[in-house]
């Protein structure tokens, strides 16, 4: 843009500021007479103002102009006024937002997809080792068909659950749940592998405590923090379920995590050392849990040592608890 050109839309941008600032003279000088002020306190405000107006103007002009000729030269786009190239930067830069935002969500996406193909790989190998189970013997022992169903739906409904958490905010339905009617319904679910390894529940001071939250969600976190104790709990051990200061406790005495993991546990995939030695895991359990109990109105926190076992705890405040 010509310098001449500029300088034009710049006085006249700048030409409501000035008349502004002359009517406020008028209005000192006008107040200067009617209460008998020196002449010389009308000048005074006019020497010392005055200067400043222009230092200002000069140097707004002089960042526009800048701004202008940034913008003329990156983009090659010519622009008449300063007003233009005002509108010409602000369209640039809710451009740069809009590009930040597609790559945000393709990103999303393309972790969407990923997560999806890994738990169809996961049901694909549980229903690939029933076939192979039926081909190698008959009939199919009982404890591999029930393992190969149970972790094929316990991953399609980490599949199901992962989809719809990002409804949450529209689908939540807030209730008073009877905690310990809760649990011995997920422990009924999971009976059959309590059975087939000897697994022991044991629920401790959870009678009568009602719990403000949303039934669907609660089960979920709970039904994945049991099945991981489940994984990680050696044969003939006990799980404990207890109620202790507002907090939900599980905890078994499993083969624990190790205190280099502990601060990764909640990473979107992450496995650990530990659950890589004993069964395959996807590592979105308590990934899923803490991202589900962060928009809920209750909290997740793990405490574990390995060889030790491992203590999951749901917080809840107190207000979202009562007695029934």
């Amino acid at each position: 843009m010509k310098s001449k050109k500029f300088w034009t839309y710049q006085f006249k941008s700048f030409l409501p500021i000035f008349i502004f600032y002359l009517l406020l003279l008028g209005l000192i000088k006008l107040l200067a007479t009617l209460y008998y002020l020196p002449k010389s306190f009308f000048w005074d405000t006019f020497r010392f103002s005055f200067p400043l107006l222009v230092i200002w103007f000069l140097v707004n002009s002089y960042q526009s102009h800048k701004r202008v000729q940034v913008i003329t030269k990156e983009k090659g786009i010519s622009v008449n006024n300063p007003i233009e190239a005002q509108l010409l930067h602000n369209y640039q830069l809710h451009q740069r937002t809009a590009e930040c935002t597609i790559h945000d969500l393709n990103n999303q996406q393309k972790e969407q997809l990923d997560r999806i193909e890994m738990y169809s790989h996961e049901i694909k190998n549980s229903l690939t080792s029933l076939q192979a189970a039926t081909e190698n013997s008959d009939p199919v022992p009982s404890k591999t068909v029930l393992r190969a169903v149970f972790q094929a739906n316990y991953h399609l409904d980490m599949l199901l659950n992962d989809e719809r958490l990002a409804m949450t905010k529209n689908d939540l339905d807030f209730e008073w749940i009877n905690l310990q009617k809760l649990i011995i319904e997920i422990l009924k679910q999971n009976s059959s592998l309590f059975i087939s390894r000897q697994l022991v529940p044991q629920l401790d001071n959870l009678s009568n405590i009602l719990v403000l939250t949303d039934r669907k969600w609660l089960r979920f976190c709970i039904n994945q923090l049991l099945s991981n104790a489940i994984k990680y709990s050696p044969n003939d051990s006990t799980i404990y379920f207890n109620w202790v200061n507002n907090n939900l406790q599980i905890i078994d005495h499993g083969i624990g995590i190790k205190s280099s993991d502990l601060p990764r546990i909640y990473d979107n995939g992450f496995s650990g050392k530990n659950g890589h030695q004993t069964i395959k895991s996807t590592g979105m359990g308590l990934y899923l849990v803490k991202k589900i109990s962060s928009q809920l109105n209750f909290s997740l926190k793990i405490s574990s040592k390995a060889g030790h076992g491992t203590n999951a705890n749901l917080h809840f405040p107190g207000n979202n608890v009562k007695k029934g």
